[in-house]
C-alpha cells in the first residue's frame, strides 16, 4: 500500500514541475505583451496560479482598455 502513496507523491510533483515549467514558458512572451499594451509586465505572473492564472490574463487582456490603445490603430496611424 506504501508503494501507492509513494506513485501519487510522485505523480503530484510532476504535476508541479510541468506546471511551472510551462508556467516559465509563458511568462516571458506575456510580459512583453503587457508591457506593449500598457499594462504592468508583472501581470504576467498570474501564469504562476494553478487552473485559473491563465484565465485572468486573457481576461484582463481580452476584455479591458489597453493604455496603449489598440495595436492596429497605432499601426494605422504610424502608415500615414
Amino acid at each position: 500500500m506504501s508503494w501507492l502513496l509513494g506513485l501519487s507523491a510522485f505523480l503530484l510533483f510532476s504535476i508541479v514541475i510541468g506546471h511551472l515549467l510551462v508556467a516559465l514558458l509563458l511568462i516571458v512572451p506575456t510580459w512583453r505583451i503587457c508591457q506593449r499594451a500598457g499594462f504592468s509586465g508583472a501581470l504576467a505572473l498570474f501564469h504562476l496560479v494553478p487552473v485559473i492564472g491563465s484565465f485572468i490574463v486573457m481576461g484582463v487582456l481580452a476584455f479591458s482598455d489597453w493604455p496603449n490603445g489598440e495595436a492596429g490603430a497605432q499601426r494605422a496611424q504610424a502608415g500615414r
